[in-house]
């Protein structure tokens, strides 16, 4: 793909490695350019070398989950202000409200069409 037409460049996290390549799919379908990561410590390793127009992150994953991920995102001054999704299975709104407290931009409730998910990812760039 010509960079000319890239519309930014996202990160995803998540464990589920369908739910990945779905996203993956439908968002450079749309011109965006996605990394896939499926552990938050992949993503930390990436996020110290490059820097995403927006992350997507599950909340829930083992090993590290994605509350954690954010609050290192936004305590490194690279990716303070990079606009985070959090992706949610479960609705909760304590955790929902937890996430947003903690410095994610918004949220997206699982399950979601392809079509969401590149809405949301297009209003959230597009109305910072």
């Amino acid at each position: 793909m010509e960079r000319s037409w890239i519309k930014g460049r996202v990160f995803v996290v998540d464990d589920d490695p369908l739910l990945l390549g779905f996203l993956e799919a439908a968002l450079a379908k749309s011109g965006y350019l996605v990394q896939a990561f499926d552990s938050a410590r992949s993503a930390l390793l990436a996020a110290g070398l490059d820097k995403p127009s927006i992350w997507l992150i599950d909340i829930r994953m083992p090993d590290m989950d994605g509350m954690e991920l954010l609050k290192m995102l936004r305590a490194d001054e690279a990716h303070r202000e990079t606009p985070v999704v959090m992706l949610t299975g479960d609705g909760r709104l304590d955790r929902i409200a937890a996430a947003i407290g903690a410095g994610a931009t918004t949220y997206l409730l699982k399950p979601f069409s392809p079509q969401q998910v590149v809405e949301k990812v297009y209003g959230v760039l597009n109305l910072r």
